[in-house]
């Protein structure tokens, strides 16, 4: 791909840009955020990749302001991977490229694997410029890690994802990470089902 951008799609972030390859990206991703319509949306609402792999062809009336912009780019294909930590969805990696061609099944997968990843990350980062809530007693800690565990058999995810999806819901509905472990613990919230 000659062009890259990332960017979150409202709650619990903003509406914004994160990064941008270069400044094409970045035009081509403001356009589609500040007309709230564009592939970036679309997979957003699907929660499922989207593959323009001709864009004229593909997108045809749906984004007028969109296809303007990428066409003055000399954009032929676009590919926009929703970025989504258990329940909490972060945003959207764009690719834009000036070939259209279509992506492979594996190309597909690496790239939503990629996508969710960057969504790991970015979250990670959301959280800890928070202040941490947990106090230092062993009483709330030991909440989490019971909590970790819940999450961990109920998802079948690694001890670190579990802790991540627990502090992204507390970091998504507002809050204390302490008040989500004690309500996992109490089965109120099962991620589960």
């Amino acid at each position: 791909m000659q062009h890259v951008a990332v960017s979150s799609l409202g709650a619990p972030f903003e509406v914004e840009t994160i990064c941008a390859s270069d400044a094409i990206a970045a035009e081509l991703d403001e356009t589609q955020l500040d007309s709230g319509v564009g592939p970036c949306w679309r997979a957003r609402a699907t929660a499922a990749p989207v593959l323009l792999s001709d864009l004229r062809r593909d997108a045809g009336a749906a984004w007028p302001m969109f296809l303007t912009t990428a066409t003055r780019h000399g954009i032929s294909s676009v590919y926009a991977f929703p970025m989504v930590v258990g329940l909490v969805e972060v945003g959207v990696v764009n690719l834009y490229a000036t070939r259209a061609h279509a992506l492979s099944v594996e190309q597909v997968d690496e790239a939503a694997v990629l996508a969710n990843s960057a969504g790991q990350r970015i979250l990670r980062s959301a959280l800890d410029s928070l202040d941490d809530d947990i106090s230092a007693n062993a009483s709330p800690r030991r909440f989490v890690h019971q909590a970790t565990g819940m999450v961990v058999a109920q998802l079948r995810v690694a001890p670190d994802d579990a802790l991540l999806i627990i502090r992204a819901h507390a970091f998504a509905s507002g809050r204390p990470v302490r008040e989500v472990a004690e309500a996992i613990i109490s089965r109120d919230i099962d991620f589960s089902t």
